[in-house]
């Protein structure tokens, strides 16, 4: 992975410490190996680290219970985990499945590296099983490569003891209205603050005021009316909040009770309810008043794949019985009981465990109108540009359409190098 708030993923939450779920067990049946009684290895390589790993291999020592034939091993990786994989799967001696984030999947698809799953994951079974962005990213050019894991999306939070639920913005002209009002009546605080120069943390604007970043094909959608919008919507926040705005500042605004609100993500929520003690509250992101769209922030979602060297081996049916196991609602709950991951699966995201759970409940809400983290090759050619984009905007050293302009043809001449 390139982008840094995608690592933070693989940071665990502790908010769900309390919840009770019934004991994980199948809901499938095994049918994929080559031979009822032939013994098989099947070898998944991942990034899971600290307390991610336990549940996770729990459920699959569970699955080795229930088809004693089936061993599966568990391979971290704790560095450039695609690249060593499609090294290793052209050399014939990589993993059966690959565990990671969905935008690698187009650069694993394009390498060959991993193998259309529709025999077993149908678009039927996915669309209904899992969440619609989880199911999208593990889709590309029509075919289905594996399963969704968990989700997350940035989300708007706020502090209780600054501000209530019915004070926050509904849409995007409340929202700068509420920012003026708040920074007249609390001089030196703010009403919300979120990394104004990011381009993970602003891709909900982008796409809530109708523009994208990039699509599958390559095209680029930054030199448009729609994004122009999006880049006038972020530089109207300019004369209301601090110069310099990234996400460490942000953070300590919030934390030290200098805003009364943050847009952020899961991996955060520790620090501002455990560390510094802050009543969170939770509320999706502003619609966008001349779109009537919600803000849809990337959502991103961690998947597994199966790869060409279990093609090659003949154990597909084997590896989707696994992951249609790994991923089934009482295996989802039962592991997010530990590491406090927003399921991907719908029922369990669905199930009262979850929807009681305030902080969990509050992401999941988010990530129901978000869009997918794209998993084409080519958004590895959009983070820059847009970032440089958003450094011109908010510094006001150019204007939105002018910035966008020339991050359009900055973009393009990295989607043409990815092409090449």
């Amino acid at each position: 992975m390139s982008f840094k708030h995608i690592l933070k993923f693989l940071l665990p939450l502790t908010i769900l410490s309390a919840m009770l779920f019934a004991a994980c067990g199948s809901t499938s049946s095994n049918n994929g190996s080559t031979s009822a009684n032939a013994p098989i290895t099947i070898t998944i390589w991942h990034g899971w680290s600290g307390a991610y790993l336990p549940p996770k291999q729990a459920i699959f020592d569970a699955y080795h219970t229930l088809h004693p034939n089936v061993t599966i091993k568990l391979v971290q990786q704790t560095s450039n985990l695609i690249q060593k994989s499609i090294t290793a799967i052209k050399a014939g001696n990589g993993p059966d499945i690959v565990a990671w984030v969905d935008d690698s999947l187009g650069e694993m698809v394009d390498s060959h590296s991993v193998v259309p799953m529709d025999q077993y994951l149908s678009s039927s079974y996915t669309s209904s099983t899992y969440s619609p962005a989880a199911a999208q990213a593990v889709t590309f050019n029509g075919h289905i490569y594996g399963v969704p894991e968990t989700v997350e999306a940035v989300t708007m939070m706020y502090n209780k003891k600054l501000i209530s639920a019915s004070q926050l913005p509904q849409t995007t002209d409340q929202m700068l209205a509420y920012q003026q009002s708040y920074a007249k009546a609390h001089p030196g605080s703010y009403g919300l603050v979120w990394p104004t120069t990011d381009a993970y943390y602003n891709a909900g604007w982008f796409y809530g005021f109708g523009a994208y970043y990039v699509k599958a094909d390559g095209t680029v959608g930054l030199n448009t009316p729609e994004a122009t919008a999006a880049g006038n919507f972020i530089a109207s926040f300019r004369p209301y909040l601090p110069k310099t705005l990234d996400g460490a500042t942000a953070s300590s605004l919030f934390t030290e009770g200098k805003a009364a609100a943050i847009i952020d993500g899961p991996w955060s929520y520790s620090n501002y309810a455990t560390k510094a003690g802050i009543d969170v509250g939770f509320a999706k992101l502003p619609v966008v008043s001349s779109t009537n769209q919600p803000a849809s922030p990337f959502v991103g979602v961690k998947s597994l794949w199966a790869t060409t060297n279990a093609q090659q081996r003949g154990v597909l049916a084997t590896v989707a019985d696994i992951l249609k196991f790994y991923t089934n609602k009482t295996n989802q709950l039962q592991m997010i009981q530990q590491t406090g991951e927003i399921p991907a699966n719908q029922a369990a995201s669905q199930d009262s465990a979850v929807t009681s759970n305030n902080a969990i409940a509050g992401y999941a809400a988010q990530a129901s109108v978000g869009v997918p983290l794209p998993n084409t090759p080519y958004m590895s050619a959009l983070w820059t540009p847009v970032a440089n984009a958003l450094i011109a905007i908010w510094s006001g050293n150019q204007s939105p359409s002018a910035a966008l302009a020339a991050a359009q043809q900055a973009a393009q001449k990295g989607v043409q190098s990815v092409q090449a």
